[in-house]
């Protein structure tokens, strides 16, 4: 813990200003999503509708200095072109990695319930059989 009263202050602000500073990512991250979104389904009109308000928010988060201009401008040059292979029918597939972790999560969680209800099944198939085995035939007496 800083000693200096204006130590003090600057952990204040710089804990405020991240907080804002992770508030325009997030913002911005979010409109980037929605329209990768749109274009993995291959939606031209989604897309194109949401080009102007993805490039706004990238607009704003290098505006505030959360990300450097250079930057916002090669992201907003790769959305357009993202538009524009998907116009020219080019498959454009946008994915990020949260988005396919958690797809192949899902994919690795239905495999394996998938899995376990086999062996169920076998298990089961396995026990009638047993059972079965183990009932006197009607007819034989001892």
């Amino acid at each position: 813990m800083a000693n200096i009263k204006s130590a003090e202050k600057r952990v204040s602000v710089s804990a405020t200003k991240k907080l804002q500073n992770q508030m325009v990512r997030s913002q911005m991250h979010t409109a980037v999503k929605k329209f990768n979104a749109a274009i993995s389904e291959g939606d031209v009109e989604t897309a194109k509708a949401l080009l102007p308000i993805a490039c706004s928010q990238v607009d704003k988060a290098a505006k505030k200095g959360v990300i450097h201009k250079n930057a916002a401008n090669h992201k907003k040059g790769q959305l357009a072109k993202a538009v524009s292979q998907l116009e020219r029918g080019i498959v454009v597939v946008k994915v990020d990695a949260k988005t396919l972790k958690q797809a192949e999560q899902k994919a690795a969680a239905q495999r394996k319930a998938e899995e376990a209800a086999t062996i169920k099944a076998q298990r089961n198939q396995a026990k009638k059989a047993k059972e079965a085995a183990k009932q006197p035939t009607p007819g034989k007496k001892k």
